[in-house]
Parts: structure tokens; sequence; C-alpha cells
């Protein structure tokens, strides 16, 4: 939230307007970069863990919540509050708690409210965007029924990114990183610059891409219409 006040004793917010489309609208029009998709789990991470230091769980990450800013030094921001919980809170009866095709299989069954939702949720978002389908397609039965039975296919050509998609997605949420460690882990994956002219091996990982200089890469999905940004 950039700032509040008052005008004629009626309050107001003041928020970022952010230009651009959503990681939907990504997945929707064309796979991402492995390179671009580094630099936006990276921030992402960040943000999580961000929100996590402050006892808070999202509870309902996709990439519908997830928008493209255009700025280099956040270049995706985390949208829509509106189902926050405190950690460790219960859910309440009748109230929508997520998207189930995002949902970890400890949120889909009703539990308490935990970090690790959020990360595993930002696994399932980062996994699609990688291969360009669902982890677990379906109605919303049979997508909430196959996550309690099995964990997400993640490909081995996805290379060191398979590693960390793995992490992020285990059926144990004690065997997910924080986000602040998933934040490190992708930080690893983003490709060095301009690696050629410095003969460099470039991306880490297998599938990696290298990055070039010029307008951020995201740009390039902007739709011709603006969003405004929840906070």
């Amino acid at each position: 939230m950039a700032g509040r006040g008052a005008h004629s004793g009626r309050p107001y917010l003041v928020q970022e307007l952010a230009l651009g489309s959503s990681l939907a609208e990504t997945i929707r029009l064309e796979r991402a970069r492995p390179g671009e998709v580094a630099l936006w789990a990276r921030s992402l991470f960040d943000a999580l863990a961000h929100l996590h230091s402050n006892g808070l769980v999202h509870r309902d990450i996709k990439p519908a919540n997830l928008m493209l800013s255009g700025l280099r030094r956040s270049p995706v921001r985390i949208i829509d509050f509106g189902i926050v919980a405190s950690t460790g809170s219960a859910a309440e009866p009748g109230i929508s708690s997520g998207t189930v095709h995002y949902m970890s299989p400890e949120q889909a069954s009703g539990g308490v409210a935990a970090p690790s939702w959020d990360v595993y949720a930002m696994g399932l978002v980062l996994l699609e965007l990688l291969t360009g389908s669902k982890a677990f397609p379906g109605t919303a039965i049979e997508s909430l029924v196959a996550r309690t039975l099995r964990s997400p296919e993640v490909p081995d050509l996805l290379g060191e990114w398979a590693l960390l998609l793995r992490h992020l997605t285990a059926m144990d949420p004690g065997e997910r990183p924080t986000a602040a460690a998933a934040a490190e882990m992708a930080a690893r994956l983003i490709p060095t610059v301009d690696s050629s002219r410095h003969g460099n091996q470039g991306p880490r990982g297998s599938w990696g891409a290298q990055m070039v200089s010029g307008p951020c890469p995201a740009m390039r999905a902007f739709p011709p219409r603006r969003h405004r940004q929840q906070d």
C-alpha cells in the first residue's frame, strides 16, 4: 500500500498501479522461459517470507493472484489478500480457504493455516509455468483426491528445477523448505547475465535460458489494459 488518509471525512487508500498481466495470462498465452521463472520465483518467495515472518498465511497462491509488475527490482507481485489468515488458525466453517487446484494436501483436508501451504501452492504454480499444464487437472473433487494420494509428477527434463519443485511440493509439509530457503534455492537457478560474452556456462539448470539486456522480458506479456493491485 502506497499510502492512506482521509478527505472530507472519508478514508481512502493509495495503492500501486500495476501495469502487468497475471501469471495466469502468461500460462495461457505462452510457456515462460526458465530464466524468467527463476527471477519471478525468487521475488515471490521473498514476498512470502516477509508475509510468513509476520505470522500470516496467504492461503490462495495461484497464477491469477501473481501479477507481473515490469520492474526489475520486483518483477512480480502477490495480490488478493482477501482470505489471509494467522499462522495456526483453524479454517472457518463455510468459508473457502483457497483454490482447489493449488491447495496443499493438508489445506484440502481442513488443517490449521501454515506457511507450508503457501510454499506448496507456489511449487504447483512454478511447475505449471514450466510445463504449461496443471499438476492436478480435472474436476475439483478429482484434483483434491489426487493430491492426497501422490505428489505431482515433475519431469526429469526440468533438470535442477526438478529437484526444487519436488521439495516444494513434498506431501509431508515438514520436508518442504521455508519460503526464505526457497528464495535462495530459486536464486541459484537465475541465469548469469550475458554468459556467452564472458565465456561462462550460463544457467546452472539444463533447462535454463540466458538473460539478455534491454527491457524487462516480462513486458512482452503485458496486455493493453491496466490492473489495480490489491493490498
